[in-house]
């Protein structure tokens, strides 16, 4: 899957945005010779060659020869050289930060994986960031260039300043200034969203299930949410989509990671939750992947804690619905594995009803991949350097 996505308004002469059309075109496989690329652009056979001329010598595309059926020239066949530039991804995987290096056709050259106790402050989580940056540099494979670092942050985020705010998992981490850590090492430095980044790589992958407005949920370890209209996420310049901590008087004086109390968390999510949980199931892990394999087949629904969090979940995504109003609703994470906790929770949902004109939306539930986390994140920083190697060019 090709995570590069030009900008077309950034190529002002014809035969920039010519160059540009036909990278994508090999990319994305739908073009493999020069009289493929003519076809599909228009283009005469000397402006073709020109073109692959360009894209050759910025070595973003290869040309081989290939066999020949019968007498003259071999066919030469074009192909993407897809580790020509690749971009580290760091991001959030149970108590632990994770890194990736992707090249621009979404395959992950490298990865690596540094562990976070729970009463981490700023230093050690800065320090374990600046050392899975250098180790993503390290692995890079002869001639790829760099684009970059993407973080993909859970937790409150100030995205205009670069600062992790807080996070409910390291409760002593406040105010991380996530690129003076990073970018002296590899910059740029691109921060995000997870569940934004998630959800822009899902619409990229499915724009058919992605048009109208979609909301996707995260039920995990933590509560929050994305929204996007027609694959485009809404991501303003600070924290959004924190459903989590709406807080709710029947929860009363819980006390919630963020400083408040009556937190949805504080009922709903998995760090409310596991204890209680772990009492009936003493082996339940914290990281949702094995998790979610776990909760399946329990029988969570005859928990009272379970039942309280599936109600204030339901009405807190129902309320969400009368704000943003989405055609369909996407919801991962481990508890949406277990298929009685989720037909309890569709139904508790589909009862709080909608307002008069408007129907209930279609509720779903994904595999929470992070796969699509570490494409969403990546991508924009993989667009902007093929960008920047095609109007190298000149």
């Amino acid at each position: 899957m090709s995570l590069v996505a030009l900008d077309e308004a950034r190529f002002a002469s014809a035969h920039e945005r010519d160059r540009a059309r036909a990278y994508e075109l090999i990319l994305a496989g739908r073009a493999h010779s020069r009289g493929e690329l003519s076809r599909l652009l228009g283009l005469r056979s000397t402006s073709t060659s020109r073109v692959v001329a360009d894209l050759v010598a910025s070595r973003l595309v290869i040309e081989t020869t290939g066999e020949t059926a019968g007498r003259g020239r071999p066919a030469a066949i074009l192909l993407a050289h897809t580790r020509r530039i690749g971009a580290s991804v760091i991001h959030v995987a149970s108590r632990s930060l994770s890194g990736a290096l992707v090249d621009l056709n979404g395959q992950i050259v490298a990865e690596r994986r540094r562990p976070v106790e729970a009463q981490a402050g700023n230093a050690a989580i800065a320090a374990a960031m600046a050392d899975l940056a250098r180790s993503l540099l390290d692995a890079m494979p002869a001639g790829m260039s760099h684009a970059g670092t993407a973080v993909s942050l859970s937790g409150l985020i100030d995205l205009r300043r670069g600062q992790w705010l807080l996070a409910s998992r390291w409760p002593r981490m406040r105010g991380l200034d996530i690129a003076a850590v990073l970018a002296p090492i590899a910059g740029p430095v691109e921060i995000c969203r997870n569940l934004d980044a998630e959800l822009r790589a899902r619409a990229a992958r499915e724009p058919e299930q992605f048009s109208g407005g979609t909301l996707l949920l995260h039920w995990g370890w933590g509560i929050g949410l994305a929204y996007a209209q027609d694959g485009r996420p809404f991501a303003p310049a600070g924290s959004f989509g924190e459903l989590g901590h709406w807080r709710l008087a029947a929860l009363g004086g819980r006390q919630c990671g963020c400083g408040n109390t009556g937190c949805l968390e504080t009922g709903a999510a998995l760090w409310a939750l596991l204890p209680a949980l772990r009492r009936h199931w003493p082996a339940l892990d914290e990281d949702e992947k094995r998790l979610a394999r776990q909760l399946a087949p329990l029988d969570l629904v005859a928990l009272p804690e379970i039942d309280i969090a599936c109600r204030s979940l339901a009405r807190a995504l129902a309320n969400a619905c009368r704000l943003l109003f989405p055609a369909r609703i996407a919801v991962s994470g481990p508890f949406a594995a277990n298929p009685q906790l989720w037909a309890h929770f569709n139904a508790l949902f589909r009862a709080e009803g909608t307002m008069d004109g408007f129907s209930v939306p279609d509720l779903v539930s994904v595999d929470a991949g992070q796969l699509y986390e570490i494409h969403g994140a990546a991508a924009p920083l993989l667009g902007r350097a093929a960008e920047a190697l095609l109007l190298a060019q000149g």
